[in-house]
């Protein structure tokens, strides 16, 4: 039961987002987005079978997922198992990172790097005074302090936890030329390091599952803040889960003014986040009417904008999961497989016979996860790829994506956490032990 209103808390925040129109910014963007270009492998080496590196691995949450000490110890990575302490316990150093749910790619890719290195985080001065949030948001104590280029780490991601660590590897890399550029004034504090640049080779990987690297088409409009709000308070009779205890679930939005104030009530600070007429600095109506929330990060045109800025990197090694839960059908639509989490069904149908204008034709768009197309989440659009042979595998180079095989008969959430309908622990445990096995098979 916790399973399915963790599923339904999820959909409806996906399904049901306001989105801004992009189509000005999107025209910008030049036809390189729109071309995909596939690496041949005719001269690449064969991957390598034996243990290379121990760097350690980090788990990002994707669109409203959370933290270890958050769902009464529900997690997002594994349900009422822990893929974390599992992959410890078969030697492989893992951590679980915790960022804003519903937050932008920018202001999560900042979260993270402070999830690992430490500190309070400095979203940017520029990055804050453009969007009107506060400058600092909350204090991390770091689980991977040593972290460098010569102590790197893989980074796995889910859903938006595939794409946000995009943003991290570009930022570290090569900075962010307003933050250089902004000149402090008074008592305030210099540009972060992150926005500096020169930390190349601080990522050995990135591995995304069901990852919105080219948009979601089920983010449209709709009665998002309504909808989500008697979800959430109707979990509280669930399983035990008990909604007046803070432990429960934080949408991290300080810098917005909107975290949970003491002796809040659940009702009273559901109310504020979702209030878009609020008045006052910083507001929940700044928010939503933002262009830094996940919202407006996830709708196709944004992506295509952002693909041009967020570089995949020649220093880092990339590979993606997708999975499609869908039956074609005769008409060139597609349909929801019987098996498929009644939940996904209604959306999934609709993207399995979507007729819009979409980059690589509408019909490449239709296959899906349920959330998510197959075409968004095997490589950026434009990006350099290899398509992976499972019976002759190669070593993608650094800088570009190695696609597995799609994967059918899972749906987007089945792949994290249990649904005993489509995935068991056991086929979680299976599916992430040999993932970490091939990431300490790269090279160093």
């Amino acid at each position: 039961m916790k399973k399915i209103i963790l599923l339904l808390f999820c959909i409806t925040i996906i399904t049901s987002c306001e989105k801004e129109d992009l189509t000005s910014a999107a025209t910008t963007a030049t036809t390189k987005s729109l071309t995909a270009k596939q690496v041949t492998t005719n001269s690449l080496d064969a991957y390598p079978n034996k243990r290379q590196n121990n760097y350690p691995i980090i788990l990002v949450h994707g669109m409203c997922g959370w933290g270890r000490d958050e769902m009464l110890g529900y997690r997002y990575w594994g349900g009422l198992g822990d893929t974390q302490t599992f992959l410890n316990l078969y030697g492989y150093k893992t951590f679980t990172a915790s960022v804003g749910p519903i937050s932008s790619n920018w202001d999560r890719a900042v979260e993270l790097y402070y999830n690992i290195v430490g500190g309070r985080v400095d979203y940017g001065a520029a990055h804050a005074l453009k969007h009107g949030h506060n400058r600092y948001g909350d204090t991390y104590p770091g689980f991977y302090k040593q972290w460098s280029a010569t102590n790197k780490v893989h980074i796995v991601g889910h859903s938006l936890g595939g794409a946000s660590p995009r943003f991290l590897i570009q930022l570290l890399e090569n900075g962010d030329a307003a933050e250089k550029a902004y000149v402090p004034s008074g008592q305030e504090a210099p540009t972060s390091d992150l926005f500096k640049g020169n930390k190349k080779n601080w990522v050995a990987s990135l591995t995304s599952i069901a990852g919105v690297q080219n948009g979601a088409l089920t983010v449209d409009s709709g009665y998002f803040r309504e909808d989500l709000m008697k979800m959430v308070l109707g979990m509280g009779a669930i399983g035990g889960i008990g909604l007046e205890q803070n432990t429960f679930y934080n949408f991290d939005l300080g810098q917005w003014g909107l975290q949970r104030q003491k002796n809040e009530t659940v009702k009273a600070y559901f109310d504020r986040i979702f209030d878009k007429t609020s008045s006052g600095a910083p507001s929940s109506a700044r928010f939503w009417n933002s262009q830094d929330n996940c919202m407006y990060d996830l709708s196709v045109k944004a992506m295509q904008v952002q693909n041009e800025w967020v570089k995949s990197s020649p220093n880092v090694y990339y590979a993606s999961y997708t999975f499609n839960d869908m039956v074609e059908q005769t008409n060139g639509t597609w349909s929801p497989a019987s098996t498929m989490s009644l939940l996904f069904k209604l959306e999934a149908a609709n993207i399995g016979r979507t007729t819009a204008s979409l980059p690589l034709g509408f019909l490449n768009w239709r296959p899906n996860d349920g959330l998510v197309s197959v075409v968004s989440s095997q490589y950026p659009i434009g990006h350099d790829y290899v398509l992976m042979d499972p019976l002759n595998r190669k070593l993608a180079p650094k800088g570009v994506w190695d696609v597995h095989p799609t994967i059918k008969g899972q749906d987007h959430l089945s792949v994290v956490a249990p649904d005993y309908l489509q995935s068991t622990s056991t086929w979680l445990n299976k599916f992430y032990l040999d993932i970490a096995k091939d990431l300490s098979y790269l090279p160093k």
